[in-house]
């Protein structure tokens, strides 16, 4: 028998029928027919395929032009892991820094809240004596990186402003030959004026976390004193901001936690048509986090065909068909999202090695470096603080480079699920989503699968939509087989 088991996805849009090809990583315009039997044959006897002798000449000059092949990965390894102590010893690069765990707000889906396998809120403060041993331990391995970038996060950060004070200063006498930036995430309720000149004289990029219009905001960002919403006070600090400090104001970050229990539509106009956000071009968005949660978060699908009506709208408006200005600000970084991951995720391929790793995991402690109040390493903020699993060393005695290697190869307790998954190339899974605080589960990274492979789905069928409408993406990668 002369078996072919193709690695392949199929999909159709209105118009055409399609084949992602996983080992070449390009996506193929191919005849209906062949469509309906790829799709319908997982694998199949190429000396006794049950075809038309015309279909069969087709799928054998597919298989002719290097496509349809049943090659799969025979070794799950990621390709970084024989470089990682390398890394780890000399390419650092972002730190960022849990100054507190205090917070002034309780926000109903806060990771601290109570709802996830997480810590809660505590009072306790980095001190800078720790501060300054987790600078040194980034700074002496980063001899590689061009630039440093240095954040700060909380709880609320801005609780403890002195210690961020103090760290920049201290970073700026050990590093002043060097590209650095900071980065801050905050609620945006702390923003007094000695605060903002200091962020704004050292260009700081700020992430404010406002969830639209009051009524939509408040329903979650509440005072942890008083349980009174915070939304006048964020917006009061967010035009002060744009009035007395506009180029701070160009270096916001604006996130918007989506809750499908609030109105998508409102969120939106408010993001539209409030005028201190007029120069906007996008705002972030994204769900509740699912990572960690100990009761399952409902998504109401009302809400979520409310946002795709709006990625509609951005996508008739990269063909002129809807002013620019009448695309959601929740939306527009969708195309940029989609961009990437056409182009970025899938650059032509001569095959799928045979030693590989699904995408998703950076490499722990070298993209990014998260270290908590006690100098406790984690690969990042996502992970949870309570779980041994993910902490990969102390500030005191360095990386736990095996437990970094690990985490870096999440994908071989899925091994044989992965090894078979179109989706390979694009997935976006790492630890976050293994961990159950006491190893790396197996049926909780599989869980997640459904719900990353239906995004990718999404992003491919709106990809060829647009290119079938005639959007110059100034660079293809769809090969048309239709008329061959």
């Amino acid at each position: 028998m002369n078996m072919c088991q193709p690695f392949i996805y199929t999909f159709q849009t209105r118009l055409h029928h399609y084949a992602y090809d996983v080992n070449t990583n390009l996506i193929l315009r191919i005849k209906e027919e062949a469509y309906h039997f790829l799709n319908s044959h997982s694998s199949f006897d190429l000396d006794q395929m049950e075809a038309t002798p015309e279909l069969q000449h087709y799928i054998r000059d597919l298989l002719d032009n290097g496509f349809l092949s049943s090659q799969r990965p025979q070794i799950m390894n990621h390709p970084k892991t024989k470089h990682l102590e390398h890394m780890l010893q000399h390419q650092l690069k972002t730190l960022t820094l849990q100054v507190t765990q205090n917070c002034n707000l309780r926000c109903s889906y806060c990771v601290y809240s109570g709802g996830y396998d997480n810590r809660g809120h505590t009072s306790l403060m980095m001190d800078f004596e720790t501060a300054r041993k987790c600078i040194d331990f980034v700074i002496d391995r980063s001899v590689d990186s061009d630039r440093l970038d240095f954040g700060f996060y909380g709880g609320e950060p801005l609780i403890n402003f002195p210690l961020v004070k103090k760290c920049v200063e201290y970073i700026k006498e050990q590093v002043a030959y060097r590209d650095v930036g900071f980065h801050l995430t905050t609620n945006g309720t702390l923003l007094n004026d000695d605060i903002l000149a200091f962020l704004d004289e050292h260009r700081f990029v700020l992430t404010i976390s406002l969830d639209g219009d009051q009524e939509n905001h408040d329903r979650n960002r509440r005072f942890a004193v008083n349980g009174r919403g915070t939304f006048d006070t964020i917006i009061a600090n967010v035009d002060k901001i744009k009035r007395n400090y506009p180029d701070l104001f160009e270096w916001i970050n604006f996130n918007v936690v989506l809750d499908t229990r609030n109105d998508f539509g409102c969120i939106n106009d408010f993001y539209t048509n409030y005028e201190t956000f007029e120069s906007l071009y996008s705002v972030r968005s994204s769900y509740i986090n699912d990572a960690y949660v100990k009761d399952e978060i409902l998504y109401r699908n009302e809400f979520i065909e409310q946002r795709g009506y709006e990625v509609v709208k951005m996508m008739l408006s990269k063909f002129g068909r809807v002013d620019e200005n009448h695309v959601s600000k929740l939306i527009k970084d969708y195309y940029i999202q989609m961009y990437f991951r056409m182009f970025h995720y899938r650059k032509p391929s001569a095959g799928m090695p045979i030693e590989a790793h699904h995408g998703g995991p950076c490499v722990p402690g070298v993209q990014r470096l998260f270290a908590d109040v006690h100098g406790n390493l984690y690969p990042c903020e996502r992970v949870s603080e309570q779980s041994e699993v993910v902490q990969i060393g102390k500030v005191d005695t360095g990386f736990e480079v095996d437990k970094i290697s690990q985490i870096l190869n999440v994908g071989t307790i899925t091994e044989d699920a992965c090894k078979n998954c179109w989706n390979f190339r694009f997935c976006t899974l790492c630890v976050a989503v293994a961990d159950d605080l006491h190893t790396l589960s197996k049926e909780k990274k599989l869980s997640h699968c459904s719900v990353v492979k239906n995004d990718i789905r999404h992003t491919l069928l709106d990809y060829c939509m647009m290119n079938e409408l005639g959007y110059d993406f100034s660079e293809d990668t769809i090969l048309d087989f239709e008329k061959a």
